[in-house]
């Protein structure tokens, strides 16, 4: 009774998405921080969002099939997003899983994770996005799952003793369920996404109270942020922060002075804060080391295997295979830090196409400030939050996920967008 309910439910989702494809695409937008609520099916987990994403992909291409056959479409426009870099990194990949010691399971792990990756979260929304308004709705679902987690997080407050132990935002659970994943970091960087899809909002909306109220959700969910005493996310926040206030200043012609007065005040308002990150460090001495020898793992296997590493998903088993990684914490993990898995699972050719990808993000995102900024001002905010999702990711584990992934589509997205505007513009202009 459960599979043949399970069934129709399935179906009906396929057939809403076939129909309305931006819907699925708004709802996974709201539920991608929703990674740790798990459906098997003979062996494959999947969690909320990637179960929501294969649908979506299952309708998207019925919807292709029927616009084809049925229809007669022969012209049907379908784009390849960031296809040269990432096609080059899974080439790398796919080579480097066929020398692995178990290249059926390293082939398997590019398919459920980089290749879904690519056709679920940057294929399949940049082919549904086509104006901007879809683009608004989307940002808009994608800041209220931000907004989901920062409550969620500041429930977990409630309870905790704030003078004699450490306190921090944590994740709770619902029904037994960790919706975002039971570590503080889950919750920590799909909140630096948020931050500043915030502000994206405020530039879209016209009302001034509106905009005040935006306000104030910025400063509760950066000082949210704040509290979940992740040490990434205070980097990645700060870093953020850097970039945001010095094209602020720069476009407002202000004083470098400033910036730094600026600055400094938020220093003066964080102090008790640091003061109390200071000792929490103190206490994290174990998880500092468990991450320099996850760093070691890594380097090890580089100089066993440096041109195509070990072949992918073989990096949890190496953390396996170790003696003290295994008498000192346990049960292995996979590597928190993007860099060092593909050092070692795909070498330093591997690496280097994994690079090549940050460096075409950073350059077209770099062109696109430099051309459409002045005129959008919510462009900046939207890399910042894309951004803020990518660098997380030099710290931790969701480098193959749809929370990191999606927000840099919407990135793309907008770019997409703004040079057919312009372009056109500017035909309508010679005309």
């Amino acid at each position: 009774m459960l599979t043949f309910f399970t069934i129709v439910a399935v179906l009906i989702l396929i057939f809403i998405f076939s129909a309305w494809p931006k819907f699925g695409l708004y709802l996974i937008a709201f539920c991608l921080p929703i990674i740790g609520w798990d459906f098997y099916f003979k062996g494959l987990t999947l969690p909320l969002v990637d179960l929501l994403a294969l649908l979506l992909l299952i309708a998207f291409l019925i919807r292709l099939f029927f616009k084809i056959i049925f229809k007669n479409q022969k012209k049907i426009s379908i784009k390849w997003p960031l296809a040269l870099p990432f096609f080059i990194f899974l080439l790398i990949a796919l080579i480097s899983s066929v020398f692995s010691s178990d290249p059926f399971y390293s082939l398997w792990y590019i398919i459920r994770w980089p290749l879904f990756l690519y056709f679920s979260y940057i294929f399949l929304p940049y082919n549904i996005i086509k104006d901007t308004k879809t683009l608004k709705k989307t940002i808009i679902a994608t800041a209220l799952g931000s907004f989901l987690v920062l409550i969620f997080g500041l429930f977990s407050l409630y309870g905790q003793n704030w003078q004699d132990s450490f306190f921090q935002l944590k994740s709770v659970s619902l029904f037994g369920i960790y919706l975002f994943g039971e570590n503080h970091n889950l919750i920590a960087e799909y909140l630096n996404v948020g931050v500043f899809l915030i502000l994206v909002l405020k530039f879209f909306e016209k009302k001034l109270r509106t905009k005040k109220i935006l306000d104030l959700f910025f400063v509760i969910m950066a000082f949210g942020l704040v509290l979940t005493f992740s040490r990434a996310a205070w980097i990645v926040l700060f870093i953020q922060l850097i970039i945001y206030i010095w094209y602020y200043f720069r476009s407002k012609n202000h004083k470098p002075i400033n910036i730094i007065l600026t600055f400094l005040g938020i220093l003066i308002l964080l102090s008790p804060l640091l003061w109390k990150m200071e000792q929490y460090q103190v206490k994290n001495v174990s998880s500092t080391e468990n991450r320099w020898l996850l760093t070691e793992i890594a380097v090890q296997a580089f100089y066993d295997k440096p041109y195509l590493g070990y072949g992918d998903g073989q990096f949890i088993n190496l953390v396996d295979k170790n003696i003290r990684f295994k008498a000192k914490y346990g049960e292995a993990i996979d590597s928190h830090g993007v860099l060092q898995k593909v050092l070692a699972e795909n070498g330093i050719f591997g690496l280097a196409a994994w690079l090549f990808i940050f460096v075409y993000l950073f350059k077209l995102f770099y062109k696109s400030l430099r051309l459409y900024q002045t005129r959008n001002p919510w462009l900046l905010p939207l890399f910042l939050s894309a951004g803020g999702a990518l660098l997380f990711q030099i710290f931790n584990t969701s480098y193959y996920k749809g929370k990191v992934w999606l927000p840099i589509t919407l990135c793309l997205s907008a770019i997409g967008l703004l040079e057919e505007y312009y372009a056109k513009k500017s035909k309508q202009t010679k005309n």
